[in-house]
């Protein structure tokens, strides 16, 4: 990243942003590591252990985020980005990010003296690589209250996103699945689209519209009004059934 100085701050803010919600756990920890590394980052890994020994109560993000940016003098404008995208990340990866969270993550947008529209792009794809949710949308924050939490909240989808999802909701099956196997996401993504499926969907939704639309589809009846209707019928029929199967095989390898 950058020197032993700036590494120490920025494992501080990681630190300060894991223990916001409470104490760190073992697993967490190894979460933790564990997502450094896999952003290339894993230089940090040591830092966070010895950051957990200094932060503490007296811990203060506002004071932590100017020391960082007066240690990275004319580079800052380059590199706080970068760093305000690795504490999204660390914070993202066990893809629920509590009011708290992301209150922590305002204030460092804030003292990092990032454009709120930058800030709210790098929440917004790490949010949606991770595949995360939100306990808070900007639409139920209070402006006058917390004006910058409101602006990191506030992009288009974030409604849909609020509330953890059920263990056997779609979308948590695919994280399931492609932990162990080699599931495609896009294909998914795709056939819960062809489907209108939202992410809190069950496999029993997606039954009912692949029921809903065979019933619909009468072809005697649209062969009566011309072949063009009729074959767009079984075009249509063709998708959603192509569509089902995608999501029962999702469902099945879980």
């Amino acid at each position: 990243m950058s020197s032993a100085k700036e590494n120490q701050h920025i494992a501080r803010l990681i630190v300060g942003a894991m223990s916001i919600d409470g104490d760190m756990d073992e697993k967490e920890l190894q979460k933790c590591a564990a997502t450094l590394n896999e952003i290339g980052m894993g230089q940090l890994v040591a830092e966070v252990g010895v950051a957990l020994e200094e932060v503490d109560s007296n811990f203060n993000v506002f004071k932590e985020c100017k020391d960082l940016v007066a240690s990275l003098g004319s580079n800052s404008k380059e590199l706080s980005p970068l760093i305000y995208r690795i504490v999204v990340d660390v914070l993202a990866s066990d893809r629920f990010v509590s009011m708290r969270e992301a209150s922590y993550l305002a204030a460092i947008a804030k003292r990092l003296d990032l454009e709120w529209e930058d800030a709210q792009n790098i929440f917004k794809k790490e949010m949606a690589r991770r595949r995360g949710r939100l306990e808070v949308s900007g639409a139920q924050i209070d402006e006058a209250i917390n004006k910058n939490l409101k602006e990191l909240l506030s992009f288009p989808g974030s409604e849909e996103l609020v509330g953890e999802l059920d263990e056997d909701s779609l979308e948590e099956l695919l994280h399931e699945a492609e932990a162990g196997a080699d599931v495609c996401q896009d294909e998914v993504a795709r056939a819960m689209t062809i489907l209108g499926l939202k992410p809190g969907a069950k496999l029993e939704d997606a039954e009912g519209v692949w029921l809903e639309t065979i019933n619909k589809l009468n072809l005697p009846k649209l062969a009566e009004i011309g072949e063009t209707f009729v074959s767009a019928a079984i075009d249509r029929m063709t998708a959603i059934n192509n569509a089902y199967k995608t999501i029962l095989a999702l469902h099945n390898k879980s």
